[in-house]
């Protein structure tokens, strides 16, 4: 029986025995009412089998779907919607008779779209509660059609303590945090899984090597720096996340659809300007940094660099230790960058506790302020942090008042540190606020508002630095990695975000941040070479575009570097179009890819890197893995200016620690 007119690409509805069955072409859900299980089906190349949804039921045990003898739909459980995503049915099981909270799934199948959603529910009279929901679980062996090995994405919750992608996931104890994929990088077929909704949970997604799935939320691990369990969610209603499940020809082409998918119900948060260049107090001058500092910085760019500007502006921003100078120092700091034709940003932590707990925040202490364990006692100490409760009056009001004083104070920037430490679970002082996400939405929110435009009448960005991706919408640009400085390890690393992680610009933030692009010192202030050098400058490019330049330009030398790097007018130019570079390859474990494509007009741009600190590399690009076809290709070298003809693949050669940026577009 036809339940929907049959319209192409649109959700079909057909009852077969006790299997009801939600198609649009692309994908086919099957519930069966006899088991409470359901199958999604990819055509002939992938199919997760004999799925089940979970809960937590209170403290109690852990039910199964399967677990109740009923599994029922009724005559209104199948309807026809409109929202965010589209035109689509929505199909409501009920799962009852145990003498317990009823367990409702929900599925969500659209007109053309190769996903669907699900979402489980615990239902009851009473308030109940529940720290664990997992919409989707299965013990079967996923299928993927496949020709090489399959990888399993492993996407960290923020960016703290250097924690890596990794594309062979298997191991991870909960997962792959809020986002999850399993592909063939062969023939870049794969499946995505996540989150579309962050407003509550923590949620991690885990593909098991011998087979089977867990999607599901309430996750609190190492990964998230918990100490204490997840939050539990209490109501008559208590609603998991709405997950996607989605099979794309393209691996690459589908995490970018999952960011799309996140900013159709979140957007992110709005910024009309061009992405920032500047430059960066911290890798140069860490704690020691002066006014003397930043008016040389000033200086430099205004005289050495004015071609160092996007939409005619740049930034000079002050990070940590920014108090080193007296208030009116900064005020007059800000003057003389805006008499230069430049802008000033500052530093922050909102949500973090520097030194003792008894310092006071007016009538409170720091120990009144901070998140509490099942005990009430603060909990621990994050990169050597107290968690702030973003909750707690006294830490609004903090925020209210420094955010001010920034704006008053003329700034025009500010990078927020050290945020995860807002999102961590415990007790919290408004008692509404049940989980850690819901607590870091308030004090996020409340940053947003103290900087909108309309309150305090002109832009200011909002650059989110230590940051759990999600939830989203909070910050115009959010850092890809961990801190990265100038050696070629550090590069490395960045590119290890680059290469599973960059998604999320111009979807969730407007901007990915690769941190200060120094090119000059490392962290150890010991100069790194120029190969070194091209390749940081390089990195940052291809990683989101936003440019802040971080050595000490009081240095001659340093002064020298940074400006033969960073007058390059043709990859700044690049930087300012904020590419969206995908890795080339997506099978290297926790290291970085070392090749990565953009395409852009008639060609691509195809960034390649050698991390061997000794030995030269040559590089092969099979065409076809760039998506090209044709004999005959004009490579133009970034970097020099040069242009040459190839005939088939190009090959780069790369000397120790360099790397190479070119343009390939088919020969006339």
């Amino acid at each position: 029986m036809s339940l929907a007119l049959l319209v192409a690409g649109f959700p079909f509805v057909s009852l077969k025995g006790e299997q009801t069955v939600v198609g649009n072409g692309r994908v086919t859900l099957s519930i069966d009412q006899v088991s409470g299980r359901y199958s999604l089906r990819f055509g002939k190349s992938a199919a997760i089998e004999a799925a089940a949804g979970e809960a937590r039921l209170g403290a109690g045990p852990v039910r199964s779907t399967t677990d109740y003898p009923r599994h029922e739909i009724a005559g209104g459980d199948v309807e026809r919607i409109r929202d965010a995503f589209g035109r689509g049915l929505r199909v409501t099981v009920h799962h009852r008779g145990l003498g317990a909270s009823e367990l409702r799934q929900i599925f969500w199948v659209y007109e053309s779209r190769p996903e669907a959603f699900v979402q489980i529910q615990l239902v009851d009279g009473e308030p109940a509660g529940s720290n664990y929901l997992a919409p989707l679980v299965t013990e079967t062996p996923v299928h993927l059609e496949h020709r090489a090995p399959l990888n399993s994405l492993f996407v960290p919750y923020d960016n703290d303590m250097y924690f890596r992608y990794r594309s062979d996931g298997w191991g991870e104890k909960d997962g792959s945090y809020e986002v999850g994929a399993l592909y063939d990088d062969a023939s870049r077929h794969g499946l995505v899984v996540g989150s579309v909704e962050h407003d509550t949970w923590k949620s991690a997604v885990r593909f098991k090597r011998d087979g089977g799935l867990r999607a599901f939320a309430g996750v609190a691990s190492k990964y998230t720096h918990d100490s204490q369990p997840h939050g539990t969610v209490t109501g008559k209603v208590v609603s998991s996340p709405r997950m996607v499940v989605g099979f794309y020809d393209e691996w690459r082409a589908g995490l970018e659809r999952f960011g799309e998918l996140n900013a159709l119900v979140k957007p992110a948060l709005g910024w009309k300007g061009s992405v920032p260049f500047g430059w960066n107090s911290w890798s140069g001058h860490k704690n020691k940094v002066t006014a003397k500092d930043a008016d040389a910085a000033t200086e430099f760019l205004q005289k050495e660099l004015p071609g160092f500007r996007s939409g005619g502006i740049a930034y000079i921003n002050f990070d940590s230790y920014w108090d080193n100078l007296t208030r009116d120092q900064r005020v007059a700091f800000v003057r003389k960058a805006h008499a230069a034709g430049l802008k000033a940003g500052i530093y922050w932590t909102p949500f973090t506790g520097w030194g003792g707990l008894e310092r006071t925040e007016g009538k409170y202490t720091f120990r009144d302020m901070t998140i509490k364990d099942a005990k009430g006692e603060p909990l621990p100490m994050l990169d050597g942090g107290w968690p702030l409760d973003p909750t707690h009056p006294a830490t609004l009001a903090r925020i209210d008042r420094e955010l001010k004083d920034f704006v008053d104070q003329g700034f025009d920037y500010v990078k927020l540190d050290f945020l995860s430490h807002g999102a961590l679970e415990g007790r919290h002082f408004d008692p509404k606020i049940e989980t850690g996400t819901q607590a870091y939405a308030v004090g996020m929110q409340r940053i947003v508002d103290d900087l909108s435009p309309k309150r305090i009448g002109r832009p200011f960005f909002i650059s989110l630095s230590i940051a759990p991706m999600f939830p989203h919408g909070y910050g115009h640009s959010r850092r890809i990695s961990c801190d990265a400085f100038a050696n070629i390890g550090a590069s490395e690393y960045l590119l290890n975000s680059t290469s599973y992680g960059w998604w999320p610009g111009g979807r969730l933030y407007r901007f990915n941040d690769p941190d200060s692009a120094c090119v000059y010192q490392t962290l150890d202030e010991s100069p790194v070479t120029e190969a070194e050098a091209r390749t940081r400058f390089t990195a940052s490019v291809i990683s989101g575009g936003l440019m802040m330049e971080g050595d000490n330009l009081t240095n001659p030398r340093a002064r020298d570097r940074v400006k033969r790097i960073f007058s390059n007018r043709e990859i700044l130019d690049l930087a300012r179009r904020t590419p969206g570079f995908r890795p080339v390859d997506g099978d290297t474990g926790s290291n970085a890819g070392d090749a990565f494509v953009w395409s852009h007009g008639a060609g691509l741009y195809l960034a390649v890197f050698n991390f061997d600190p000794i030995h030269p590399k040559r590089r092969t690009i099979p065409l076809a893995r760039l998506g090209l076809r044709g004999a005959r290709w004009k490579v133009h070298d970034l970097w020099t200016g040069s242009d040459r003809m190839i005939d088939g693949d190009p090959v780069l050669q790369l000397a120790p620690m360099d790397s190479a940026l070119v343009y390939l577009s088919a020969a006339k």
